[in-house]
């Protein structure tokens, strides 16, 4: 459930939607209670019995593996003495679906195969798999005290799809925009079976960003500073924070950032009120806040801050517009004009600029009052929707798949798009409105999937970099959005099933169907917001929870920031 914080368009989707919680920015706590394992499925693995086969110790083993209670000691009981002590089970984890096939292979070794969804870094960070990988292991077994036992076990574990939905929890460790004024997600998968939540999250936080978002944040601890003590305990909803006392010797504006992360990464774990921060022992003074600090006092800090009301908008023959209440007002200045007709338009993150496209899918840019004018940005026709972000720069992709961006009032830069795969091309992208990620539609062949970058500044110069899958079931995507800073919005199909919208959970990896109003042609999202959807019949839906709901005639919706 997710809480909707005035979107004009909500009055005519449901009287009383303020009410309905449909976004926000943390909503894990409540999944896993106080207690951090007083939800959870626990494992209860079986021992190796007598006379086992190689076929049921290999089996054995893999479904022991599920359980982390004393470091996997049941599946350590499936291997022989060498390899139950050199076993490395935190090396990583590729994680299968389903139940994987097991063949025997001469007398003393068992073939494993399985579809691979997935593996979990030793960073924590899930990575979609590509469509169609199978992941093939062998397990060499031998005779110990006349039970076989497993002699040369794949390195890291082996996990199927529901273990991993079992035994961790997704979080995000906050890290920070390169100008300090904005914190980052990056989740992370944090088996329960651990220290401890609160633990396990700062340690994560002070270790650093994972490998694939450290380009493109920054954090608040000075290099090589951690946690003074290697725990974080939680007392009557407080917790006890003791950082390195290096931390003493950054400045103000360094210690409210770093407080910001800290607050937003510790207010995900239920009961946690309040941090007392301390560097050395002591404690380490933050200017506007009292010691201990309340976790919601950092609310500037937010990645889904938003101007309020949140408003959506849309074209109405060529003419930019603004819904709600069962109508729509034209934009003041020349983007409600229709001189020329634009479509496929983006809104600036203050809501005070329009980007759109013309009949030849052009640029063209202009602010939203009464005399302002609209000027062309980008002639080269074939252009994608832009994309505002963060920032007041347009972004797009042409029919060269080249992406580029124009900042207001200086050169089209072209920017650099590092490690697609091969033989694909770059369709059209949406960034964050954190400004550090780009969410990139990709086609290959005939296929066209989402991918996410990382935008990464070197002297000023932005490229996008470290694109991964965020999903492996569709196969055709033709729009993308941003709906808060770590849930995608998409129209898409799987296989040849219609069209219908999305949600990409980038916290947990996961994908779920929304359904579709007839023809689903673009989507706009946005935080606390319903996400909006322009149909081929000519009308705007609006979904909150479902069914989807014809709202105005109009197309090509879109929020701020989109």
């Amino acid at each position: 459930m997710r809480r909707i914080a005035g979107a004009v368009i909500c009055v005519m989707i449901l009287a009383g939607c303020s009410t309905i919680p449909t976004s926000g920015p943390i909503q894990l706590g409540a999944e896993i209670g106080t207690d951090q394992a007083d939800q959870v499925i626990r494992v209860i693995a079986r021992p190796p019995q007598a006379n086992m086969t190689p076929l049921e110790i290999v089996s054995g083993f893999l479904q022991a593996s599920a359980s982390f209670d004393d470091d996997h000691a049941v599946a350590r009981e499936y291997l022989s003495p060498e390899a139950s002590v050199t076993w490395d089970p935190a090396s990583g984890i590729v994680v299968y679906d389903g139940v994987p096939t097991l063949a025997s292979n001469g007398p003393s070794a068992v073939d494993m195969t399985a579809t691979q969804v997935g593996s979990i870094t030793t960073e924590g960070r899930y990575q979609v798999a590509p469509t169609g990988r199978l992941i093939r292991a062998s397990f060499g077994l031998e005779f110990v005290g006349g039970e076989w036992r497993i002699a040369s076990p794949p390195a890291g574990l082996l996990l199927a799809r529901s273990d991993v939905d079992r035994a961790f929890r997704s979080y995000d460790v906050y890290f920070l925009d390169p100008t300090f004024t904005t914190l980052v997600p990056d989740p992370r998968l944090i088996p329960l079976d651990g220290p401890g939540v609160p633990t396990s999250l700062l340690q994560a936080l002070t270790t650093g960003p994972t490998e694939w978002l450290a380009p493109a944040v920054r954090t608040g601890l000075p290099d090589g500073a951690g946690l003074a003590v290697q725990a974080v305990p939680v007392v009557d909803g407080v917790a006890l924070v003791d950082l390195d006392p290096a931390v003493r010797l950054v400045d103000d504006a360094t210690r409210r950032a770093l407080s910001a992360q800290l607050a937003w990464t510790l207010r995900q774990v239920p009961g946690i009120r309040a941090i007392d921060l301390n560097a050395g022992g002591q404690v380490l003074p933050v200017s506007g806040v009292p010691n201990p600090q309340p976790v919601d006092a950092w609310s500037t800090f937010d990645p889904n801050r938003m101007v309020q009301p949140v408003v959506a908008y849309g074209v109405v023959a060529g003419r930019v517009v603004t819904v709600g209440d069962d109508a729509v007002r034209v934009v003041p200045g020349a983007a409600g004009l229709a001189d020329p007709p634009l479509d496929g338009i983006a809104i600036s993150l203050e809501g005070t600029q329009v980007a759109a496209l013309d009949a030849e899918a052009t640029i063209w840019r202009g602010r939203l009052d009464a005399a302002a004018a609209i000027a062309q940005v980008v002639a080269e026709p074939g252009e994608s929707r832009p994309s505002f972000g963060r920032g007041t720069a347009v972004w797009s992709v042409g029919s060269d798949g080249l992406l580029t961006l124009a900042p207001e009032g200086g050169t089209t830069l072209t920017v650099p798009v590092d490690g697609l795969p091969t033989k694909t091309v770059l369709e059209s992208v949406a960034v964050s409105r954190d400004g550090t990620r780009a969410a990139m539609i990709v086609r290959r062949g005939p296929r066209s999937f989402v991918m996410l970058g990382v935008i990464v500044l070197r002297e000023g110069t932005p490229s996008i970099q470290n694109p991964v899958r965020t999903e492996n079931r569709l196969t055709a995507v033709s729009d993308v959005a941003w709906a808060d800073d770590d849930r995608l919005a998409v129209v898409g199909a799987e296989g040849a099933a219609s069209p219908q919208v999305y949600e990409i959970d980038l916290s947990r990896w996961q994908l779920r169907a929304l359904g579709a109003p007839p023809e689903p042609l673009r989507v706009a999202a946005a935080p606390g917001a319903p996400i909006v959807v322009a149909s081929g019949d000519g009308y705007l839906y609006a979904y909150v929870n479902g069914p989807w709901r014809q709202v105005v005639r109009a197309t090509s919706p879109a929020y701020p920031g989109s």
